[in-house]
């Protein structure tokens, strides 16, 4: 008889609004020169605000054309409370049913502006679970998704992403996330091997 094994799945996530690992695809150089040519202007007739806008279209195009990262990307020892709290876990040792609390910070999402000129940005989580040979035991597309509406383009992002396996074997797996941008093409993954005692 087959042993069947069951993987409770569960999700939490934080998000908090102060700007937002491995690519899967290769950047496209953005032209900012023009952008940096006009902060510079600016800034040498003495208009700051004239120099910081063109500075942020600058790193926001900049930004557009980058992959996506997803970075730091922690195995943590209890949610964060707020952006860059992090306290690493010493090991990926876990105890069957144990929850494994992770941490990560999208990076160069795409923020469109709506009609109304607010920032939009958009992305999934897709989870998998992995044997230490590759085989993929769980496949849950969307395990979260995320639409942040928001006046400035925000770049301090996080997660908190709680996963517990229930009824798994002892043994070796990996925990893999792969972030995709939902204004975009851009995805990124980023996977910790765990033991489960």
């Amino acid at each position: 008889m087959k042993q069947q094994y069951l993987f409770f799945l569960h999700l939490m996530a934080a998000l908090t609004i102060s700007t937002w690992a491995v690519a899967t695809q290769p950047a496209a150089a953005a032209d900012i020169s023009t952008l940096l040519a006009r902060a510079a202007a600016a800034n040498k007739g003495g208009d700051p605000a004239a120099t910081i806008k063109a500075l942020e279209e600058a790193l926001e195009t900049a930004r557009a054309a980058a992959p996506l990262t997803v970075k730091p990307f922690v195995l943590v020892t209890q949610p964060v409370k707020f952006y860059g709290d992090i306290a690493p876990r010493a090991d990926a040792v876990f105890r069957g049913g144990e929850a494994q609390q992770y941490y990560l910070e999208p990076k160069n999402l795409v923020y469109p502006r709506t009609a109304t000129g607010t920032y939009e940005p958009a992305f999934e989580v897709d989870l998998r679970i992995l044997t230490a040979a590759g085989k993929v035991l769980v496949s849950q597309d969307r395990f979260g998704s995320f639409r942040l509406p928001t006046r400035s383009a925000v770049q301090d992002l996080y997660l908190n992403l709680k996963v517990t396996l229930s009824g798994a074997p002892p043994g070796e797996y990996s925990v893999r996330f792969v972030v995709r941008d939902l204004n975009s093409k851009k995805t990124a993954t980023v996977t910790q091997p765990i033991t489960i005692k």
